[in-house]
Order: structure tokens, then C-alpha cells, then sequence
């Protein structure tokens, strides 16, 4: 993220607005993924869950945080990501150790 941090402040347009991401990865599919690696079954929130776990404007950010792409910094900036995207290291052991308490 470091290289796309410095292609913005060498190329990139004032006010311009770029993502650093892999590729698509809608919260569903994070949430479905997450939820088939831990053997549950994924399940929506009402908007009364969902503020109850996020509060209200992290509710609303989530549900409408949907697919974002870094079109704009490939192609103006030449950026191109080095790391995969997020679905890919749902289930990873290294990740597995950090969300398991020590005890």
C-alpha cells in the first residue's frame, strides 16, 4: 500500500480518490466465507442487529459497502497489487492464532 501511497502523491490528480484493494470482495462474500471456514451458516441482519453490532453508522457503512475496485489506480497511477485479496486468507493458520485468545 506504501508504493500506491507514492505513485498518488507522484501521478495521481488533486482530490483524486484511489483504493488499494485486489479485487472484489462484497461484505457478504467476506461474511459467507468466514462463516463456511467456522462450520456456521452465514445469516443477514436487521438494521436493529446490525446497529446493535456495529452501531448505527458502522451499520449503515456496512450494508452499503459494496464491491470496490482499484480501477482508477491501476490505470492512472500504473498500480498494480502485489498481495491477494481477502477471500483468499479467510481460513489461513496465521490468522487462525491471532483470533484465538492466549490461555
Amino acid at each position: 500500500m506504501t508504493r500506491l501511497f507514492s505513485l498518488a502523491l507522484e501521478k495521481g490528480r488533486p482530490g483524486g480518490l484511489y483504493h488499494a484493494v485486489a479485487g472484489e470482495a462484497p461484505n457478504r462474500w467476506i461474511a459467507e466465507r468466514v462463516a463456511a471456514d467456522l462450520g456456521v451458516e452465514a445469516r443477514s441482519l436487521t438494521p436493529k442487529e446490525a446497529a446493535d453490532v456495529w452501531g448505527e453508522f458502522g451499520a449503515l457503512v456496512m450494508s452499503v459497502s459494496g464491491r470496490i475496485r482499484a480501477v482508477r489506480a491501476q490505470q492512472d497511477l500504473g498500480w498494480q497489487p502485489e498481495h491477494t485479496d481477502m477471500l483468499t486468507t479467510i481460513g489461513e493458520e496465521r490468522l487462525r492464532r491471532l483470533a484465538t485468545p492466549a490461555g
